[in-house]
């Protein structure tokens, strides 16, 4: 079996396809063209977010098997179309949970404790001891809405620290466990202090995060949005930041990334995003909560054990 690495992968799959007797070409410099263009000799392709497997780039690849996503979304590859012309396709969700998780309890933490503007200020000489008070953690209820891998995690990091968690997930029920109480949508938006977003980007989550669902905030909330970009509408919630509704927002992500989960060059920037970048009251990150070395590790380990069962 050949099979194709298109990414940086942790050496130890590498290391275990090697030790497994699998052949394997690592082309990190492709792109979609070039894909289009290989040689239709491959059992596997392991991808992150180099390029788009649409069903131009399946029907090119008929000896194809398998995909393999190391991270949690899949919405860079045609599955459905796959799976039909028999390519099984897997990702590594549970990889990047822990990385995700504490990424928004720093979040949490620098949006509560004001630490950026704070550092700001004292940089540029103004010394507001005052304007900076923050909040305890052990006095905020936090909403956590979508109850998959990472905000099970997040969940699991906030034990303890905070008054309550409460979940919600539009597609599961029964999700309760000892570090969250599942409610409705409508109860975690009125009850909750901090909003964190955990929802995989399908069609039918394209701005699931707007101003219909930001009405129902019985107060003003920190926004964490460590999932998908297109979740959320951005003009929403850029007038929910002006006018108070929000008080505070931390994006990993952002509705305007490419495909490959890269900005456009900030002058190409649409206006809503421009604003967003001024505001104060805003932590935006490159879509880095779940990169450590740590995640790349286990998306390895999952992504050889996911091969290891298939045995082909």
């Amino acid at each position: 079996m050949r099979i194709l690495i298109v990414d940086n992968v942790h050496p130890f799959l590498t290391d275990f396809l090697t030790r497994s007797g699998y052949k394997y070409d690592i082309i990190t410099d492709i792109d979609y063209d070039g894909y289009l263009a290989l040689e239709d000799d491959y059992d596997g392709l392991i991808i992150r977010s180099k390029f788009v497997v649409d069903w131009v780039a399946i029907d090119t690849k008929r000896d194809l098997k398998f995909i393999i996503r190391l991270g949690s979304g899949v919405e860079n590859i045609a599955v459905e179309y796959a799976q039909k012309q028999g390519i099984s396709c897997f990702n590594t969700p549970a990889g990047n949970a822990p990385s995700v998780g504490e990424y928004c309890l720093a979040a949490l933490l620098s949006a509560v404790k004001h630490l950026p503007t704070a550092d700001a200020e004292v940089k540029n000489g103004v010394w507001l001891r005052k304007k900076n008070y923050g909040k305890d953690l052990c006095d905020l209820k936090v909403g956590i809405i979508g109850y998959g891998h990472t905000g099970k995690a997040f969940a699991r990091v906030l034990n303890g620290l905070v008054e309550k968690v409460y979940t919600h997930d539009k597609y599961k029920t029964a999700i309760g466990d000892e570090f969250a109480e599942e409610v409705d949508l409508e109860t975690l938006m009125t009850v909750c202090d901090v909003i964190s977003l955990h929802v995989n980007y399908i069609e039918e989550n394209h701005h699931f995060f707007n101003q219909k669902i930001i009405d129902k905030a019985g107060k003003p909330f920190v926004f964490i949005n460590s999932s998908r970009g297109l979740a959320v509408k951005t003009a929403d919630l850029l007038t929910a930041l002006q006018t108070g509704r929000i008080s505070f927002a931390c994006l990993d992500v952002l509705e305007y990334e490419t495909s490959q989960l890269q900005l456009p060059p900030k002058a190409e920037w649409p206006n809503e995003l421009q604003e967003l970048a001024t505001l104060n009251n805003v932590i935006l990150t490159p879509h880095i909560a779940g990169q450590t070395s740590d995640s790349e590790f286990r998306h390895a380990e999952l992504a050889a054990g996911i091969i290891g069962k298939i045995g082909i």
